[in-house]
């Protein structure tokens, strides 16, 4: 009896633990909240890393007030929109894909968030948990 108890404590411990880690809901479908960095963090992250983090709440071509981030160093870069409807998501993504045509490593409308990214190591500095994506993305390996 023991021995079952402590087989399934060990199994429901092992269950939580590969769950939590996860970017995904329970139906597998990938969570935008759980891959994009929250902005404080997204930000704190990339000064850290020595860039310089730009805050504003236009873009051209669009006449919609956003939460904007920009970070560059050298020629590094994020770009990345937070707090958006659906309905403004596909606006600004498609500001985004006029504005970085082809200089990127992914361009993204996930979920409610907008960004372009130009490498990869900006993306893993960044605080990006996966690729996955819930809307549309362009990656460039």
């Amino acid at each position: 009896m023991k021995k079952v108890f402590l087989c399934v404590l060990i199994f429901s411990l092992i269950f939580l633990m590969v769950g939590c880690g996860s970017s995904a809901n329970t139906n597998g479908v990938p969570d935008p909240d759980k891959i994009v960095p929250k902005r404080e963090v997204l930000i704190r992250n990339l000064e850290n890393s020595g860039y310089t983090i730009t805050t504003l709440t236009t873009i051209d071509g669009s006449d919609l007030t956003i939460d904007r981030v920009m970070a560059q160093k050298g020629n590094e870069f994020i770009d990345i929109v937070y707090g958006l409807s659906a309905e403004d998501a596909s606006k600004i993504f498609e500001v985004y894909c006029s504005l970085y045509s082809d200089d990127y490593y992914i361009l993204a409308r996930n979920g409610n968030y907008v960004y372009c990214v130009n490498d990869k190591m900006t993306f893993s500095k960044a605080g990006f948990t996966s690729t996955a994506n819930v809307g549309v993305q362009y990656i460039h390996n």
